[in-house]
């Protein structure tokens, strides 16, 4: 019996291992699809504790968003692994000149949660973007020819004054929050947030803030040049 289980063993030690077929971004199960326009493509990504996404590839430049402290492991195909600690609240552009495939695992302890703004090829000319406005709450996180991202944070009580995104964006939650929207000739909005919650909105809106809750509001916003 053993004559035959040790050779079974050698042969098996030298068939070659199957390399998972890499999938688009939209095709991995861990990216959820959220929201999609001609402008971008919103993807809420999490990854259970111990869990790691399949080999997947990026073709677009794009914007990520941790809504959780994590431990990662990156693994670009055919490199080596690379562990990565996030913090909640983080943000970062990556720019892909050319495709990426890689993959992701949660080697923390607890589950890794991203929100992935993927920005799709424009055919216009890029907006002529007026430097960004000082508002009350809002900080200037980073700024390219593609994007310009600001954080808005406001304390309970605190309001950001009336002020123009005159570039066409995304804003996403980080906290939860109770936020009062006034617009001019509009009548005034409540809304409740929770991470990951998200709103479109088209150049040239204009509106002021309140935190009308009891805890301390964080959101992003990223306005596209384009």
């Amino acid at each position: 019996m053993k004559l035959i289980t040790i050779p079974l063993f050698l042969l098996f030690l030298l068939l070659p291992f199957t390399v998972q077929t890499p999938v688009p971004i939209e095709g991995e199960p861990r990216h959820r699809l959220k929201f999609e326009n001609q402008y971008v493509r919103l993807f809420d990504v999490l990854i259970p504790q111990g869990d790691e996404t399949l080999y997947h590839t990026h073709k677009f430049d794009g914007v990520g968003i941790k809504l959780t402290d994590a431990r990662i492991r990156d693994e670009a195909l055919g490199g080596k692994p690379e562990d990565i600690e996030v913090k909640r609240g983080a943000v970062n552009f990556s720019r892909f000149p050319e495709p990426l495939t890689h993959k992701v695992g949660n080697v923390g302890g607890s589950p890794f949660r991203n929100i992935f703004v993927e920005i799709l090829p424009s055919t216009g000319t890029p907006a002529d973007a007026p430097p960004a406005a000082e508002v009350a709450g809002h900080t200037l996180v980073l700024e390219n020819e593609r994007v310009r991202i600001t954080r808005l944070v406001l304390a309970p009580g605190q309001e950001a004054e009336l002020h123009t995104h005159t570039l066409r964006g995304l804003g996403v939650a980080v906290s939860e929050g109770e936020i009062v929207i006034e617009a001019p000739r509009k009548k005034s909005e409540k809304l409740k947030f929770e991470p990951g919650k998200f709103m479109w909105h088209d150049g040239g809106i204009r509106h002021s803030l309140k935190n009308v809750g009891r805890t301390t509001f964080e959101a992003v916003d990223i306005e596209l040049k384009q």
